[in-house]
Parts: structure tokens; C-alpha cells; sequence
């Protein structure tokens, strides 16, 4: 009885002094933990779990923690490509993709600020440059783009504007070689017919590159 009573007087205490609660001020939904949740990057007090795996292993939920403790789910009961990159102590990426199609990277920093990168070719070991494939570039539709890491300035593109690429087209075989070399291939007609041109690019993300193509 006396539990009701003090819930009577501090409903009235309420209603008479307009008080409104602020919505940061409700606690969150409670929700389950999972006691083998694996920590796969931090940005500051931000971090993104990889949670409730299957007995194999695989189908696991990717989720984000913000720095008030905050569970976002970037993707749930997935079994195909989904990485995350540790760039510096207040930056990291989270890769999200599958075979056959786009690959995603979404950058993020101590603010839970983010800017994603599609589609996502490739990143060196250093993980120092990585490579997109960009359609939305102004003026610039169909690039290979490199960004240096973790500033992610752009250091070059590739496209047909770009005299040795005339007949740059669709893109195969991309990967940076162990040396941090960049190589990739592209298809274009000749003849009436299909060709593959082969290209490296040394240094890719620095001033000095060099591209050859064979």
C-alpha cells in the first residue's frame, strides 16, 4: 500500500509542475548480451561487435555500440563479407558485401560520424591506400579512385578521360600485389572483338606512382 501511495503523490507532483520527460532521459529497451560477442573495431568509446553466431560459426549479427552504450544493428543474420578495418586508434571501417556484387566500406570516426565508399575494390596490407569504383563522381562517371588512409584524400583517379584509359571499361582481377603494387584489368572491343588490357600501378597512393600497362 505504501508503494502506491508514494506512485500517487509523485504522478500528482508531476501533473501540477508540467513536467516533461526528455527522451534522453528514458533508459533503452533492455536487451540480450551475448557472453562470446567478439570486439572487431573501436573508433574513441565507439566499437562494432560481431554477436550471436551460429554453432558453425557464420550468421552472425554486426552490431554498433555507441559511446553511451547504445546497440544499432548495421546488419543481422549475415554469412558473407563483413569486416572491419582498424585505420587509427579513432577511425575504423566497416566492409559489408557479398560475391557477384557491391562491396561497401562505411567509415567511422569517435563521433559516430560516417561516409560510406562503393564500391569498394580493394585495400593494401598497410592499409594505407585503398581503391573504389565511384559512378557518381561530377564529370568524372566510371572511375577507379585511390585514397590514402586514414586521411582518405583522393591521390588518384583512373577513368576514360584520362588519355591511356580511352578505353577503359569494366573492371576484373583487382588486388594489390604483396609488394603494394595495384594491378587490375579491364575489357574493351577491338577488332569486334573482346580484349583485356593489363595495368599496375606503382605506388598508387603516392606523388611518385607509375602505371604500366602490358
Amino acid at each position: 500500500m505504501q508503494w502506491h501511495y508514494k506512485t500517487l503523490v509523485v504522478m500528482v507532483i508531476l501533473m501540477n509542475s508540467h513536467v516533461v520527460l526528455a527522451k534522453n532521459q528514458i533508459k533503452p529497451i533492455a536487451y540480450e548480451a551475448d557472453p562470446q560477442a567478439q570486439v572487431l573495431g573501436q573508433a574513441g568509446q565507439i566499437k562494432i561487435q560481431r554477436e550471436f553466431c551460429n554453432t558453425e560459426g557464420y550468421n552472425c549479427d554486426y552490431v554498433l555500440y555507441d559511446a553511451q552504450g547504445h546497440r544499432e544493428v548495421l546488419i543481422e543474420d549475415w554469412s558473407r563479407t563483413a569486416n572491419v578495418y582498424q585505420f587509427s586508434p579513432t577511425l575504423m571501417g566497416f566492409l559489408l558485401g557479398a560475391t557477384g556484387s557491391g562491396h561497401i566500406l562505411t567509415v567511422i570516426n569517435a563521433q559516430n560520424q560516417r561516409k560510406d565508399y562503393a564500391d569498394f575494390q580493394a585495400i593494401n596490407d598497410a592499409q594505407s591506400c585503398m581503391v573504389s569504383y565511384e559512378t557518381g563522381l561530377k564529370n568524372m562517371p566510371h572511375s577507379l579512385v585511390f585514397y590514402s588512409v586514414p586521411d582518405f584524400r583522393v591521390r588518384l583517379v583512373l577513368n576514360n578521360k584520362v588519355p591511356q584509359f580511352k578505353k577503359f571499361s569494366t573492371l576484373s582481377n583487382v588486388n594489390f600485389e604483396t609488394n603494394g603494387d595495384f594491378r587490375f584489368e579491364y575489357t574493351y572491343t577491338m577488332d569486334h572483338e573482346l580484349a583485356i588490357q593489363n595495368v599496375v600501378v606503382q605506388n598508387p597512393c603516392a606523388a611518385n606512382y607509375r602505371i604500366v600497362m602490358d
